[in-house]
């Protein structure tokens, strides 16, 4: 099984709009690319390589049709309307298509029958999907996404159509490391009462996640790592030297914490968050919600 992402075009006939493609692949099932001059239906990468010499960029027709030759039933393709994305469950093959006027006209001749999901906007969306709809290539396959996609598909049908794992994973070894800095976050400004500073989020060279402050004026300055590296907490006094009330907070799914004497350092441990994320599992961000969901975490 594998995850796909698909651009719809935009430049389809004049006389209709990115709404009537849209309803078009929804109501017939299907989705697809266009070259609506490349007409084989033979299983072969040669075939489509004769036919796509039409074109004055033959390598992207091969390559777009080729792809479409290439997905399987079962197959979960991203696609995006109007920064809306939807994820389409693959039930035809290509080489079973049979396209029409319409398909021509609407620059989706070379498909695949497919079922529609609307899933929403871009926070409800794993990021490696998000990001591979800024290549330009017309369709490509997104790896490491699989099980995520999976999951998405049976939350949003409400039909557990893909098998979940039969074990249940840790929730650190799966969540990405923007899930992990959005949980412990979450955690500071429930738990701890600290809110952020938002333009402090946008500081590229800043040690801390962000600037976060109480209602007393005290500022907190969180940092988040992933995987197995130390955290020092005497690499961490720069804050505390600047504002002798501030508090940071650590946080490493390692857990490899090397402690100091300062009172104004602290640690954050899985199981805190973990807690959290039990007790407050309708606050978390919807994709967050759904990675966790996906590990068996809450069963």
């Amino acid at each position: 099984m594998k995850v796909w992402r698909i651009h719809l075009k935009n430049d389809i006939a004049e006389e209709y709009t990115m709404e009537d493609l849209l309803n078009f692949c929804i109501d017939n099932k299907l989705i697809g690319v266009g070259w609506s001059d490349i007409k084989t239906r033979e299983d072969s990468e040669l075939a489509i390589k004769k036919e796509a010499l039409v074109y004055p960029d033959a390598t992207a027709a091969m390559k777009a049709v080729n792809s479409m030759r290439k997905i399987k039933e079962d197959d979960l393709i991203w696609a995006r309307i109007d920064n809306i994305y939807y994820l389409c469950r693959v039930t035809g093959l290509w080489k079973d298509s049979t396209p029409g006027e319409m398909h021509d006209q609407l620059e989706v001749s070379n498909y695949v029958s497919a079922e529609w999901l609307k899933i929403g906007m871009e926070e409800l969306v794993p990021e490696k999907a998000v990001s591979s709809f800024r290549t330009a290539a017309v369709i490509q396959s997104i790896s490491d996404i699989e099980d995520i996609s999976k999951h998405i598909w049976n939350k949003h049908s409400k039909i557990v159509y893909y098998k979940k794992p039969e074990k249940k994973s840790d929730i650190w070894s799966v969540l990405p490391s923007e899930c992990v800095e959005e949980i412990v976050l979450l955690y500071l400004q429930m738990e701890k009462g600290f809110h952020i500073y938002s333009t402090t989020m946008k500081y590229s060279a800043w040690k801390y996640e962000c600037t976060m402050i109480n209602r007393e004026g005290i500022l907190a300055y969180p940092q988040v790592k992933n995987g197995t590296v130390v955290v020092r907490a005497e690499s961490y006094m720069d804050a505390v030297e600047l504002e002798p009330t501030a508090q940071v907070y650590l946080f490493s799914t390692g857990e490899k914490y090397i402690k100091n004497q300062c009172d104004n350092i602290h640690f954050i441990y899985k199981r805190e968050l973990e807690e959290f994320i039990k007790d407050n599992r309708r606050l978390l961000p919807g994709l967050t919600e759904s990675w966790i969901a996906m590990t068996g975490f809450f069963e």
